[in-house]
């Protein structure tokens, strides 16, 4: 009797929504979920980045980007402003109390990268790496 095949795609998207849920319950009422911890998180890398290159590097919609820096700009996490080169362009910058919330989360995130690699090797942490990676590279026009 052979082994069903494995169920790659639903465990990858159920572990994802798991992940998402545990990062927002630890958000307390800091407002900060997952996606907008992520916008923190290359704020603080990228200070003055433009929207759209925010955007693509959260791999995010441009309509659900909108949204979230919205609410990040209405919560005084982040500051909108117009680039200088381009008025239509606009640019983000982390706020006080937006680094002060990249901070947290990044504690945050810390302690479920320590509660998802806990019990695995390194060479299966590599291994798990590198399938992510390569599930990353997926394009809708692939075969």
């Amino acid at each position: 009797m052979s082994s069903p095949e494995p169920r790659l795609v639903f465990e990858m998207m159920t572990a994802e929504r798991a992940v998402r849920r545990w990062i927002d319950g630890r958000a307390g009422d800091s407002g900060i979920g997952a996606a907008g911890a992520g916008v923190l998180f290359y704020l603080a890398a990228n200070d003055k980045a433009l929207v759209g290159d925010v955007t693509a590097a959260l791999c995010a919609s441009p309509s659900g980007m909108s949204g979230l820096i919205s609410r990040l700009e209405k919560s005084g996490f982040i500051e909108k402003f117009p680039d200088q080169a381009d008025a239509r362009a606009v640019r983000l910058t982390l706020t006080p109390a937006g680094r002060a919330a990249a901070g947290i989360a990044r504690t945050v995130v810390r302690d479920l990268n320590g509660h998802l690699t806990g019990g695995f090797s390194a060479e299966e942490l590599r291994v798990v790496a590198r399938w992510l990676a390569h599930a990353a590279t997926l394009t809708p026009d692939e075969p």
